[in-house]
């Protein structure tokens, strides 16, 4: 099977990344100790009570000129 290279259409570099980004909103309990249930003595950020996915998104990014690809121009080059 042959290897499929894809090209960016601005600049022609195949150095290209698909992306995918999320937003998070992270909740902890106010209890008598450290914020949150699972914090006793110090608090960490990493032991939430609560994670709520905000956005997200997917797209392919040019390593090379930083340019952009979303939706449809990404199904184009993947197909």
């Amino acid at each position: 099977m042959k290897e499929k290279k894809y090209t960016c259409p601005v600049c022609n570099s195949n150095n290209l990344f698909l992306k995918h980004e999320a937003s998070y909103v992270y909740s902890y309990k106010i209890d008598s100790d450290a914020p949150g249930l699972k914090n006793t003595m110090t608090f960490s950020p990493y032991l939430y009570d609560r994670r709520e996915q905000t956005s997200s998104r997917e797209y392919l990014e040019c390593d090379n000129c930083k340019t952009r690809y979303s939706g449809d121009m990404m199904h184009k080059f993947l197909n």
